[in-house]
């Protein structure tokens, strides 16, 4: 009778996936799994057996080392359950099916999504009232925790007292008689003034005013549309910058897509074997396509380290070393698979080109509106989102025909669950 070879080794057909280096150490240094595999290699020694005891005691030790070794891969895949369970429990009630699917297919790199987008600090405009009278206005940052601070933009002094609408009256003698306009017995007061003989002063005997109401109303509204747009300004200045600074970050993306795309392997053997090729390429012991192949890993490894320290949110401070590992499993990287590699590269670059079709659309609309008021339903309904999805075969020959759907894209086919790239003949 023919055994499974999986099952002798002890693991079932449930393996531990690896795909959390934080977890991995725990499995490293489980007792279990180096007692069971010493054992397993006693049991396989290929020398001798002088007597039927010393048979039998391989074969225990063969049974017993699978036995520990398959415990220590059962104890590997609760804790990694454990962590994905705990990953989606993060999704908010109302995620869509699309997110959903990307947070179950890379689940690591979903959490350093999510966990950058909880503790981001929110901004929103201000406007108060200052001490000593006059208007402040600004920005004011929350954190998640509670605490939060105002970047004030400008100072609104409080408007000047207006005078009320007075006539003055004055008669030969210089008698002067002043009346408020908007004193209901007006008309009758000034009738009997010019009855005995007084006239309006002339020059500036009459002072004329606005309604104090509309006036205040108006010089707040421009305050405020002054605060926007310098807002606006901000925004978009902080914004050039990022885009600005993602140019060698989009060039290291385009080297290692083109790589993947070129056959170049990884892998966690790939990964831990580089060393060793490396030497034995310096021996000579490589032939032509084996050097060529550990040349392009070499670089590719590169662009993997300089992509990874640039997840790290601007301003968030240093970066441990528990971070930069979290970062590292949440990204591409030489341990993972060719396909996954593919898919993490491609939605990074999807999400560097919509940031800077943003920046281009948020530019456009504050040049026509003087703000950003109304601006994030402007860039739902005009700048295509970063990972194209598509659930049924209608929607996608649709984006094929449309010119939607292009060559190397990375979408998300909704029957299947699954992230792709579109290729022609596909």
């Amino acid at each position: 009778m023919a055994l499974n070879p999986r099952q002798m080794l002890g693991l079932g057909n449930t393996r531990p996936s690896m795909q959390y280096q934080q977890l991995n150490q725990a499995f490293q240094s489980d007792p279990r799994r180096i007692l069971g595999q010493t054992l397993m290699g006693q049991g396989a020694s290929s020398a001798p057996v002088r007597t039927p005891l010393q048979g039998l005691g391989r074969l225990s030790s063969a049974l017993v080392g699978a036995y520990l070794q398959r415990k220590a891969g059962d104890a590997q895949v609760a804790r990694e359950t454990e962590m994905t369970n705990q990953i989606m429990g993060m999704l908010p009630a109302n995620a869509t099916a699309q997110q959903r699917a990307f947070a179950a297919a890379n689940p690591a790199a979903f959490a350093q999504i999510a966990g950058q987008a909880q503790f981001m600090p929110t901004n929103a405009a201000f406007v108060r009232p200052a001490d000593g009278g006059g208007t402040l206005y600004g920005t004011r940052s929350t954190s998640p925790f509670g605490p939060s601070s105002e970047t004030v933009s400008g100072f609104s002094a409080a408007p000047k007292p207006i005078k009320p609408d007075v006539i003055t009256f004055v008669n030969e003698q210089n008698n002067a008689q002043s009346l408020r306009t908007n004193d209901p017995d007006f008309n009758v007061k000034a009738d009997r003034l010019l009855a005995a003989g007084y006239t309006e002063r002339q020059g500036g005997g009459t002072n004329v005013s606005v309604n104090p109401t509309i006036a205040l109303g108006q010089e707040q509204k421009s305050e405020f549309r002054k605060a926007t747009a310098k807002a606006a300004s901000q925004t978009i200045s902080d914004l050039q910058a990022q885009v600005r600074s993602e140019a060698d970050l989009t060039t290291r993306l385009n080297i290692a897509d083109n790589l993947l795309e070129g056959g170049t392997e990884t892998g966690s053997i790939i990964n831990l074997t580089m060393p060793i090729r490396n030497i034995g390429k310096e021996l000579g012991f490589l032939n032509d396509e084996q050097a060529k192949q550990l040349n392009n890993q070499q670089i590719l490894t590169a662009a993997f380290n300089y992509i990874i320290p640039r997840m790290r949110v601007v301003g968030s401070g240093a970066t441990s070393d528990f971070e930069a590992r979290l970062f590292s499993s949440a990204t591409a990287n030489m341990a993972n698979t060719p396909e996954a590699n593919k898919v993490l590269v491609k939605s990074m670059q999807a999400l560097v080109e919509r940031r800077s079709n943003i920046l281009k659309a948020m530019e456009k609309y504050a040049d026509e509106n003087d703000d950003l008021i109304g601006f994030a339903e402007y860039a739902d309904q005009t700048v295509p989102p970063a990972l194209k999805a598509y659930m049924t075969d209608g929607e996608y020959d649709a984006a094929v025909q449309n010119g939607e759907l292009k060559i190397g894209d990375l979408y998300f086919n909704g029957f299947t669950s699954t992230f792709e790239i579109y290729e022609e003949d596909s």
